[in-house]
């Protein structure tokens, strides 16, 4: 087993956590375009990109988006509000994966220089998809709300799942371990 106090980058994983509240400070805009050039270093097929990130700094467009579902709200909150655009296009095959290896890296950036991100379930979300512009042809992946997190808010411990939970060896259904 690794030893996490051991092992930064990994305490670093474990102990990021959503944030869904956040201070009113803004966020200067030359830190987001350097979350996105790191999320431009991402894992993906043949190095094509197939992402768009839409920056939402807009009040109104964030309280709208915050309207989605219950989940959505605290878009509205967020000084800065980021869409993640796939483009299928770009790489048809691998374009899902490339996408989120996109979406993970800005996230885990941000939390490295002491943002804190809130994941908005919105895939294809009709609604956000027209008030956002995007085309047809283009998916979105999911909306994020950006911003420093507030000191008062706790985030919950995290329960998950054993290893041996989840791994077969070899074939679906075949445990050894």
């Amino acid at each position: 087993m690794i030893n996490s106090q051991v092992n930064e980058i990994i305490d670093f994983l474990i102990r990021r956590r959503s944030i869904r509240r956040f201070q009113n400070k803004p966020v200067d805009m030359n830190l987001i375009k350097e979350l996105i050039r790191v999320a431009n270093h991402s894992p993906n097929s043949n190095n094509r990109e197939p992402w768009k990130f839409i920056i939402i700094a807009d009040e109104s467009i964030k309280k709208e988006l915050s309207t989605l579902h219950k989940g959505a709200s605290h878009i509205a909150y967020a000084p800065i509000g980021i869409a993640v655009v796939a483009e299928p296009d770009l790489s048809p095959e691998t374009w899902m994966i490339d996408a989120s290896n996109a979406t993970l890296y800005f996230v885990l950036a941000a939390y490295s220089v002491g943002l804190g991100v809130g994941w908005i379930a919105a895939y294809e979300n009709r609604k956000a998809k027209e008030i956002l512009g995007i085309p047809e042809g283009k998916i979105l992946m999911t909306l994020l709300s950006v911003g420093y997190p507030d000191p008062e808010y706790k985030t919950q411990p995290k329960e998950v799942k054993k290893p041996e939970d989840v791994i077969f060896i070899n074939k679906w259904g075949l445990k050894v371990l």
